[in-house]
């Protein structure tokens, strides 16, 4: 699927940048932390996009929507891509509709299926195998995400985590549930605020 109408290189990359800037500034203007929209950095989204690319899935979940700017990135990733299924989940439906219109203003928006629920509800009920999955939400329930993630990747699915530096005292516990795994090859990588990539090379 190729991108829309005038769609230029330098136009997104343009828009992405002018996202996250106005987004930071917002971010540090809100004393509450949940007020915050906490994109992850560009070069975390740049390297989304790269996996996205090198792996060419085609089932890829994103938990965590906020208002976009990863979603932006991964979409460009599969934007070659006919047959890709991208989902991305969220709580908050104002924040995925903002989302839903940065697709929309970038040309991208035919390739991402916004759905508006309760993470731990839809990792439960979903009966998908994803090939990607991108987790960046609220860190205290990646522990009861656990036990639906191990469901929902299968031999060599993608599994990557952000903040696994920047706050890496609020995701040990979860990140060990994966370390300890055999089914899994993990990397922690020094990339924006710390990523964590976990490969399923067992059944």
């Amino acid at each position: 699927m190729s991108m829309h109408g005038s769609f230029e290189r330098t136009d997104f990359l343009s828009y992405c940048q002018s996202l996250y800037d106005t987004d930071k500034a917002y971010d540090i203007a809100q004393a509450n932390r949940l007020n915050r929209h906490r994109h992850v950095e560009p070069d975390s989204a740049q390297f989304l996009a790269s996996i996205a690319m090198i792996r060419k899935p085609n089932k890829v979940l994103e938990i965590g929507t906020s208002t976009g700017f990863s979603t932006l990135w991964l979409a460009y990733g599969l934007h070659h891509q006919s047959d890709a299924d991208f989902i991305s989940l969220d709580i908050d439906k104002s924040r995925s509709n903002t989302a839903k219109q940065h697709l929309q203003n970038v040309g991208l928006s035919s390739l991402v299926r916004f759905i508006v629920q309760d993470a731990f509800v839809f990792l439960s009920k979903t009966e998908d195998i994803f090939d990607l999955v991108f987790l960046d939400a609220e860190r205290h329930f990646y522990c009861e995400y656990t036990k639906p993630l191990h469901k929902i990747l299968s031999v060599g699915s993608v599994l990557i985590v952000d903040n696994v530096l920047s706050h890496s005292d609020e995701v040990c516990e979860f990140l060990a549930e994966f370390l300890n795994d055999s089914r899994y090859i993990c990397h922690t990588l020094d990339i924006g605020a710390g990523l964590f990539m976990a490969v399923r090379q067992e059944p």
